[in-house]
């Protein structure tokens, strides 16, 4: 049973991936009616953690491990209502923004 309990315990220190505030849901989708979706769009997603197991820089490269080699941008962070578990009570949105081709060098 305490072995059960300790798995769980571990396994909540650890920052979730989660929906973004609908704040930013909102601009990310403004930004793909006007532009078109395709696999550079700009995402958004946000990561709740607890502020008291989890220090700033764990969750930004929780992050960034979503994002991969895109750019990354924090873009608000929610303590109150936001759906994140009672343990992990803030969240932090983000945008990310795919890596785009390189550009050519012919012709410049």
């Amino acid at each position: 049973m305490s072995g059960a309990l300790l798995l769980v315990s571990a396994c909540a220190n650890e920052p979730i991936k989660v929906d973004a505030s609908r704040k930013v849901q909102t601009v990310v989708e403004q930004s793909i009616q006007t532009y078109g979706k395709n696999e550079y769009s700009p995402w958004g997603f946000g990561v709740c953690y607890g502020s008291q197991l989890n220090t700033p820089q764990q969750v930004l490269e929780f992050a960034r491990e979503i994002c991969g080699t895109g750019r990354l941008e924090p873009r608000g962070e929610d303590l109150l209502w936001n759906g994140c578990p009672m343990f992990q009570g803030a969240k932090v949105s983000f945008v990310c923004y795919p890596k785009g081709p390189k550009r050519s060098s012919v012709g410049s």
